[in-house]
């Protein structure tokens, strides 16, 4: 039993990476940005391209990439806050991926109209943050708590790693899941975000796309050090 970990709860970091590209058509500024910033929240979270393609002229393979680079995010810091290994199970780590799916498919957040104010464009976005993790804190604790106590008492012992590592996952997904489908959400959250325009490109900071993605969790979120903000370029 040496080789099995003992189950603990422990911080959540969740970051997601947003990325902006190329070419936006549509006819009046306000809405071009209102949209712009609806498409780029959409596709990080939800993996909906059809706006976001229109507002960027981004191709589709490029637009799934950086949906599926959100989903691994959320999934690796899943499995490294509920301490789940998946070197020797790695059907575990596809589990939480569709998870992650799960969780950001219930993202709730608005976007106003762009307006101006002095010499630069202004977005005001509202964000219901997902309370997921405090919402099944308890029904985890427990299982977990239960968990511990049927390795304590050799439930485990004649499971491989992979053995075990599943049995944890199976009841751990079932929760998250659940809550998933009964999700709640705190108070919202208003945003305002400026749109950097340079010639003829336009994009948020990197700064307002850290402060979007903090706001989706009720969880406290930490930034990593590599967050992409490519640039869009206006159409003429």
């Amino acid at each position: 039993m040496n080789a099995k970990t003992k189950k603990l709860l422990t911080y959540i970091s969740l970051l997601v990476v947003f990325c902006t590209l190329l070419t936006g058509c549509t006819p009046k500024v306000e809405k071009r940005y209102q949209q712009y910033v609806k498409a780029l929240i959409s596709l990080n979270y939800l993996g909906v391209s059809e706006d976001y393609l229109a507002a960027t002229g981004s191709s589709e393979a490029d637009a799934q990439a950086l949906y599926e680079k959100n989903i691994d995010y959320l999934t690796d810091n899943l499995l490294a806050y509920y301490k789940v290994r998946v070197d020797n199970a790695p059907e575990i780590r596809e589990q939480y991926r569709e998870l992650a799916k799960h969780i950001y498919s219930k993202i709730n957040f608005s976007v106003s109209k762009a307006y101006k104010y002095g010499s630069v464009y202004l977005v005001d976005i509202t964000i219901y943050p997902i309370d997921l993790f405090n919402q099944t804190a308890p029904e985890v604790s427990a299982y977990i708590e239960k968990f511990n106590e049927d390795v304590a008492n050799g439930v485990y012992n004649d499971y491989d790693i992979a053995q075990y590592e599943t049995a944890f996952s199976t009841g751990l997904l079932d929760i998250l899941n659940k809550g998933c489908d009964q999700m709640t959400y705190t108070d919202p959250i208003k945003l305002t975000a400026e749109i950097v325009e340079e010639g003829k490109t336009y994009y948020l900071t990197e700064r307002d796309l850290l402060d979007i993605d903090a706001c989706m969790f009720s969880t406290v979120i930490t930034q990593t050090e590599d967050t992409g903000t490519d640039s869009t370029e206006e159409g003429e």
